[in-house]
């Protein structure tokens, strides 16, 4: 459990790099209509954006393992593309040897249940549901007080998942213009976190 805390914490704490963002023009790409993939910290990991979803560059930090997207015609005034369910997801990427999975996601899972994941979330969160996969973790939870972002509203959702020996983490939140559902807003995070598996699986696999 000790690991678990001194793992996750970190990678919570960077994830806060997206308190008070607005989503900026496309920058640093040649591509009008979006950027939809980027390598981050060394260049070993690409997060890869969903369907109607691109990166914005400018909020972005790569160097960090930190990536923002939302639906391209959000961010670049050249793109049209929206996504059926839309959102904002950020994606915080781990050093390596920060992997929190572990092949036992039941165990992440009951501590992210416990008052004590509850309180590694953030401020006085309530966390609503946990959900198992064969691999990752997700969580949703209600956020009290005023959301942590500008233009979004409702519930949280935050995915855990490894790559090798690094966790990531995906988080995404609902726009108030139009609130994600609780089953939106999971389908989401489900897309979002198998693009990055994908993205980054064994080509020999």
């Amino acid at each position: 459990m000790r690991r678990i805390v001194a793992v996750l914490a970190p990678l919570v704490l960077a994830g806060c790099l997206a308190d008070g963002l607005t989503l900026a023009g496309m920058s640093g790409s040649e591509d009008p209509r979006g950027v939809r993939a980027l390598r981050v910290l060394d260049g070993s990991v690409s997060v890869r954006a969903p369907d109607g979803y691109c990166i914005d560059m400018e909020a972005s930090r790569a160097r960090r393992g930190f990536a923002v997207m939302a639906g391209c015609a959000l961010i670049s005034d050249a793109a049209r593309l929206m996504p059926s369910l839309d959102g904002l997801i950020t994606v915080q990427v781990g050093a390596p040897g920060s992997a929190v999975v572990n092949g036992d996601p039941a165990r992440l899972a009951a501590f992210l249940d416990s008052a004590a994941g509850a309180a590694l979330l953030g401020d006085a969160v309530r966390v609503q549901d946990v959900a198992l996969g064969a691999a990752s973790v997700a969580v949703r939870f209600d956020p009290d007080g005023p959301p942590r972002l500008d233009g979004t509203d409702g519930p949280v959702w935050r995915g855990f998942l490894d790559l090798d020996d690094r966790a990531v983490t995906v988080t995404v939140r609902g726009f108030a213009r139009a609130p994600l559902s609780p089953d939106e807003g999971g389908r989401l995070l489900d897309i979002a976190m198998t693009e990055i598996a994908v993205a980054n699986r064994d080509p020999a696999e």
